[in-house]
This record gives structure tokens, C-alpha cells and sequence, in this order.
């Protein structure tokens, strides 16, 4: 995601920019899209729970609805974070001031995004980096997700795309632009079908 004032060094590309939704709801968002030089425009909806219901504490959850059509629901995310047990020893609670240690959030190294129309699961996995290289997030989706079109009563028997093993599914890597950006960026790795076996 960009920031909204920012140029891309081509505006040919699809470009996406969040903004603070118009509903005044400090926890949402809008997604536009701008490419081929166009105007950025509403294109999606992103809502969080409110953080101030004890039904929110503790969970981070994210859904992407269409902007337009508010029913219609894209996908979603939840996660639950493992908490790490706080170290006891009177050396710590006495470095504390007397106070143990509270819990700390465990950070994922991986979580399913839900995707609905066509329902598929993508699940997103953490690589940490090394020695001169950046960590990065990496997941894959079908090449095809939908059935082709067909008069044929035996096509319509077939599996959708997104549940069959053969479909070929694309590589996607998700990490920081650089060491000091606060922007991530997503780029395609390959394709399951490479000769070669790579990603």
C-alpha cells in the first residue's frame, strides 16, 4: 500500500493507497486503485473490530468488503496471538520493580487469509531473514479460480480450480521495499509449474 501522496515510478501499474474511511469509524478504512494514470478511486472497504468491545481484546482481524456494495465480503483474516509465560525469578521481578513481567505477544510465522467467491484459504508464511537480506512473507494462490465456462455436463462435474492439485498456483513474496521503509511490497516469485522446480 502507498501513501496517497506518493508517485510510483509507473502509473501504468495497479497501485493501491489507503485512506481513513468516510464513515467517520476510526478503526476502518478505504482501499482506492489508481492505474493507467487514472485517479485513485474507491475499490475496496477494510474493517476492524472495535477495539473497544471485550469481544476484540487480544484478537487482530481484518475483512475486505467491496466499497460500493458493503454486504459482499472478499476475505478475511483473525488472528489469536500466543503469550509468551513471564519469566518469575526474583532476579527479574526485582529488575521490574517488584512487578512481574507482563505477557508478551508471540508474532506468527504463519496465518490463513478466507477468501470467499470462490472459498479458498490462503496461508501466509513467515521467512526470516540473514545476513544481508530482509525477512519476508510468502504465500501462493491459484493461476485460475474459477471454472471455465462449459455446456458440457461432465465439465460441471469437475472440481473448482482453487480445490484441484493440478491447477498451477503462483508464488508471491511480501517484504519491506528496504531496510529503513515502512512500505511493503508484494511481488510475484513464480509459478509451481517452473521446469526448474522454483518458486
Amino acid at each position: 500500500m502507498q501513501a496517497l501522496d506518493r508517485k510510483m515510478l509507473d502509473e501504468n501499474l495497479p497501485t493501491f493507497y489507503l485512506r481513513s474511511s468516510n464513515d467517520g469509524v476510526k478503526h476502518n478504512a478505504s482501499v482506492l486503485l489508481s492505474h493507467y494514470g487514472s485517479d485513485a478511486l474507491p475499490e475496496y472497504s477494510l474493517r476492524h473490530p472495535d477495539p473497544s468491545l471485550p469481544r476484540s481484546k487480544n484478537r487482530y482481524a481484518v475483512a475486505l468488503y467491496d466499497s460500493y456494495n458493503p454486504d459482499i465480503l472478499f476475505g478475511e483474516v483473525l488472528l489469536i496471538p500466543e503469550w509468551t509465560q513471564p519469566n518469575l525469578s526474583q532476579e527479574q521481578i526485582r529488575l521490574n520493580g517488584g512487578v512481574p513481567p507482563p505477557p508478551q505477544p508471540m508474532l506468527p510465522t504463519e496465518f490463513t487469509v478466507q477468501l470467499y467467491n470462490p472459498d479458498q484459504q490462503i496461508i501466509i508464511k513467515w521467512h526470516a531473514g540473514g545476513w544481508g537480506s530482509t525477512g519476508y512473507w510468502e504465500f501462493e494462490m491459484p493461476q485460475q479460480s474459477f471454472r471455465k465456462p462449459s455446456a458440457s455436463a461432465l465439465d460441471r462435474t469437475q472440481n473448482d480450480p482453487t480445490a484441484s492439485e493440478t491447477t498451477p498456483k503462483l508464488g508471491f513474496k511480501w517484504k519491506k521495499d528496504g531496510k529503513l521503509s515502512k512500505d511493503y511490497v508484494c511481488t510475484l516469485s513464480g509459478k509451481s509449474t517452473n521446469p526448474d522446480g522454483s518458486k
